[in-house]
């Protein structure tokens, strides 16, 4: 007697191996995605159990750069690869094969990207082969390691259970540059049409004309000062067209497009130490990209920030109270919100600075960090953080982290936290890549605020209060770095372009050079003595695409360390004329 789970899968295998025509609605791909999983029930070895879930996450990419040096284009470049993903769950969703530590390594593979059917069945095919293999190995080892070790006391579940994947998404879908079409996958998917659950993929479009003229317009821009000894603008774009699908019925099209124009420039000093400028601007849509005037006001402004620290003060390092400017405070904040993903909770080889400490004060009373992924824009700037789906389909989700310096929650994807069964839509990931609790647009703010001026009188008033002759003021991020090890939050270095001392008697400025600020997030945002009433948007990269909204805030001290940067010899001769 046939059971009738087991004639479900033997129609399965037999649908997977008929070949329909192709329609405009479906492409090899969907075919494709949907064969091999259905064939996917059938994944199992003598001894080791069968997937109990399976998700494929094939990502169309198409890349283009472009590199210009003094107004003229030194490298074009285009590519385009199509990557898919396997998630292959063996076990249950209490204990599974998912890593103790964080995923981070690259586990999607290319394929064709015509659409040739069977050409894209055998790479799925091998794929998810490997991947099962692959699963039921480290499935075993965490068996093994359990009992070993035991489970630890902030272990959970290791796969949430969400809704099925039709009602996922269902009226959330809306999303200002570009919607996420959702559709049913193979033959259910003309029936979701018609059940009204898939909608025209409206993309943006992009001039690559465009683009490039930016990157020469803004490199041109650096020949008022052909002394620089590096004086680079670069423009790219990627367009992803991503496509989710599973064995629990997960059926998601979206796209998610990201430009890029960046601005490098080094000049020298006069004790031979480089000094340097960088300007990173990103956008999800070509509207929200600056007009061409705008950057070469900014290659412009980068030239004469250099000029005025090829003759700036060089001091020793030291510590004193500081204003930090919104863009300078965003690093922090991301540095913060990255700690505050679910895996990390989770993550015995990470730092797990916020573990255990749910309830608690974790950060001055006077801020709140909220993470709102459905906020498109702030101050009549795009955001481009935002989306409307994350990269295992649920929707996005306002999530509140912090509120009045207490933790009240996490980034979660579907790998739960203690107190936290189900995600809130923050589970991204690049093409390639397992997805993790990433923050989309994190959102600073505090309870009291005043104006800048107001700033400095506090500022010049705490530095008289402790005695010390200067403090700080840290503007203009050009970049960030931070070390990790387990068990503690490492220092972070804030390379920041225009760093002053400020006279503690008279308030004047001091521009000084080759130093950074560094710090530990936690601490700092700790000790705030005062907010700015004005916040400004920074978009800053950590895996994915992250705006931070923040204010610039007056902290009761920060450390300068001497930048990496080291002495040579200035150019022999001058540069040549221009022409």
């Amino acid at each position: 007697m046939i059971r009738f789970p087991a004639l479900f899968g033997v129609l399965l295998l037999m649908l997977s191996t008929f070949h329909p025509p192709l329609t405009a609605a479906e492409d090899g791909l969907d075919l494709a995605l949907s064969y091999e999983l259905a064939r996917s029930s059938a994944l199992r070895a003598e001894g080791y159990p069968p997937p109990y879930y399976v998700g494929l996450a094939a990502a169309d990419v198409s890349q283009s750069e472009t590199t210009c040096v003094m107004g003229r284009m030194r490298y074009r470049g285009q590519r385009r690869q199509r990557i898919v993903t396997p998630d292959v769950r063996v076990g249950s969703p209490e204990m599974d094969n998912h890593p103790v530590g964080m995923p981070s390594d690259l586990v999607g593979r290319s394929l064709p990207f015509e659409d040739d059917l069977f050409a894209l069945r055998h790479g799925l095919w091998r794929l998810l082969d490997l991947a099962y293999k692959a699963a039921s190995a480290d499935y075993l080892r965490k068996q093994a390691l359990r009992v070993s070790r035991g489970k630890a006391e902030y272990d959970t579940d290791d796969f949430s259970r969400e809704a099925p994947g039709l009602d996922r998404a269902a009226g959330r879908q809306r999303h200002s540059r570009g919607r996420p079409e959702r559709s049913a996958s193979g033959l259910d998917r003309a029936a979701g049409r018609k059940a009204g659950l898939t909608q025209p993929d409206e993309e943006p479009g992009w001039s690559q004309a465009g683009l490039e003229r930016l990157c020469e317009e803004a490199s041109h821009a650096f020949r008022d000062a052909p002394h620089l000894l590096h004086a680079e603008a670069s423009t790219s774009l990627s367009r992803e067209r991503w496509r989710l699908r599973d064995t629990e019925g997960l059926a998601v099209d979206f796209p998610r497009d990201v430009a890029e124009v960046e601005l490098e420039a080094v000049d020298i000093a006069t004790d031979g130490l480089k000094v340097s400028a960088n300007s990173r601007i990103l956008a999800t849509s070509e509207e929200g990209l600056p007009s061409p005037g705008r950057v070469v006001e900014e290659a412009l402004e980068m030239a004469a920030d250099l000029a005025a620290l090829k003759v700036a003060v060089t001091t020793s390092p030291f510590d004193a109270p500081a204003v930090l400017d919104p863009s300078i405070v965003a690093a922090a904040v991301l540095s913060v919100g990255a700690r505050l993903s679910g895996e990390e909770q989770r993550n015995p080889s990470g730092t797990q600075v916020f573990r255990d400490k749910l309830g608690t004060r974790v950060l001055s009373p006077m801020l709140t960090l909220v993470d709102d992924p459905t906020l498109e824009q702030f101050g009549g700037r795009p955001l481009v953080g935002t989306y409307a789906l994350d990269n295992q389909g649920i929707p996005a989700a306002r999530v509140a982290l912090i509120e009045r310096g207490v933790l009240r929650g996490f980034l979660l994807s579907r790998y739960p936290v203690k107190g936290f069964p189900r995600s809130n839509g923050h589970g991204r990931r690049p093409p390639g890549f397992m997805p993790i609790g990433t923050p989309g647009n994190l959102i600073l703010s505090a309870r009291r605020t005043v104006s800048e001026d107001e700033l400095f009188r506090l500022l010049r008033r705490e530095l008289k209060r402790r005695d010390k002759p200067y403090g700080l003021l840290v503007r203009k991020l050009d970049g960030f770095t931070q070390a990790q090890s387990t068990g503690r939050q490492d220092a972070l270095r804030l390379m920041a372009r225009l760093v002053y001392m400020v006279d503690a008697k008279t308030g004047a400025l001091t521009l000084v050079r080759n130093l950074d600020v560094v710090c530990t997030p936690l601490v700092l945002m700790e000790n705030i003595l005062a907010a700015g009433d004005r916040s400004e948007v920074t978009d800053l990269v950590s895996g994915m695409p992250v705006s931070v909204v923040a204010p610039s805030l007056l902290v009761a001290g920060v450390e300068l360390q001497r930048s990496q940067a080291k002495p040579e010899k200035p150019p022999i001769l001058p540069p040549p004329p221009v022409e």
